[in-house]
């Protein structure tokens, strides 16, 4: 397991090295383009493999159980500082069933709600929908304290489109980085079937 998700991080930095020019992202699988943050480092595969591997053990940690079908396809990670990042991953997902995707949706917040809670973090958070450039995403905010201080925010964006699971999670604890991210996230392009 640890081998493939280490080739799978270092094929998707090769993709990525291989797919951008002047800090122009594009997903052909999904049809999406974003310009990057240009001041923002691009993770190194070893510091995804890292946060994969952290990440892991905080969900096997919480006592819950998640798939990990080893098909997650990152298209990037962006990084200003420890805390504050910016990832796009893809999952293909085919829907067995009606409305299979959206059922996925309260299980995933309540994996993450188990998470933070078995590391003593509280964690605050709102749910809403927001369309961009024509697609609609099911959005999540959590809002993480621990001992009455605020450590961080995260940004959870999610959609089903073109046969995958489209997931986009900004961390920061900085409002200039939040809009930042935003921003970008926001005037991203699809392309128009």
């Amino acid at each position: 397991m640890k081998y493939k998700i280490a080739v799978f991080c270092f094929v998707s930095f090769l993709f990525f090295s291989c797919t951008t020019k002047n800090k122009t992202f594009h997903a052909p699988e999904i049809g999406w383009t974003i310009n990057l943050i240009d001041a923002w480092d691009i993770e190194s595969t070893r510091k995804v493999d890292q946060d994969i591997h952290e990440g892991l053990a905080l969900i096997e940690n919480s006592g819950e159980s998640v798939y990990v079908s080893g098909k997650e396809i990152g298209l990037f990670v962006l990084r200003s500082d420890e805390i504050t990042k910016f990832q796009a991953t893809i999952i293909p997902f085919e829907e067995t069933c009606e409305n299979e995707w959206n059922d996925k949706y309260p299980q995933i917040k309540n994996v993450i709600y188990s998470i933070f809670a078995s590391q003593g973090v509280q964690a605050d958070s709102t749910s809403s929908k927001e369309t961009i450039d024509n697609v609609a995403f099911e959005v999540f905010n959590i809002k993480l304290s621990q001992n009455g201080s605020t450590l961080m925010e995260q940004n959870m964006y999610r959609t089903y489109i073109n046969g995958y699971d489209f997931i986009i999670n900004m961390s920061h604890n900085s409002i200039n980085d939040k809009n930042a991210m935003l921003a970008t996230l926001r005037a991203s392009k699809f392309d128009k079937k």
